[in-house]
């Protein structure tokens, strides 16, 4: 069946393997949207990456097989700060990514749920992200996890 693919939080010299997965993300999404995304050599840079592994309200977490980073997912807290809204905290995703090689191994399903589990870890009230319509595979995916939608972004192009 292969190796078997387990999910840990990310460390700072991870970036290699997770930049190689996140660009091959990035290519994914310019082969669907390519008047929205483009090809670019970095895709997330090193900085940012950083930020997301040192801070306290931040985490990449990586899905590792045989030693190499085979998926990451990127997470943050929001919380709700207008008086309009009822005070919680949320576990955001705002990347996530599984390399074409290893879909439909487990790698995406496993780290879905390390992300739950890191934002109820954080007392996150929900786990949100937002995903390109265009990307059908990944809407499927993220229903079948048991997501929903609760808000559309609608644009108009001029």
């Amino acid at each position: 069946m292969g190796e078997e693919i387990t999910i840990r939080r990310a460390t700072l010299t991870d970036y290699p393997g997770f930049a190689r997965v996140a660009w091959e993300t990035q290519e994914h999404h310019v082969a669907l949207l390519p008047d929205v995304f483009r090809s670019v050599d970095v895709a997330v840079p090193e900085e940012y990456f950083a930020q997301l592994v040192t801070e306290d309200d931040s985490d990449v977490l990586v899905a590792e097989r045989a030693g190499e980073i085979v998926g990451y997912a990127a997470l943050y807290l929001r919380r709700a700060t207008l008086d309009i809204q009822v005070p919680r905290t949320v576990g955001f995703i705002g990347n996530f990514g599984v390399a074409e090689a290893c879909r439909r191994m487990g790698a995406g399903r496993l780290l879905f749920e390390a992300c739950r589990d890191w934002t109820r870890e954080k007392g996150g009230a929900s786990l949100d992200l937002d995903c390109w319509e265009a990307n059908q595979g990944a809407m499927r995916f993220y229903e079948e996890m048991g997501m929903r939608v609760t808000r559309r972004w609608l644009t108009l192009d001029l």
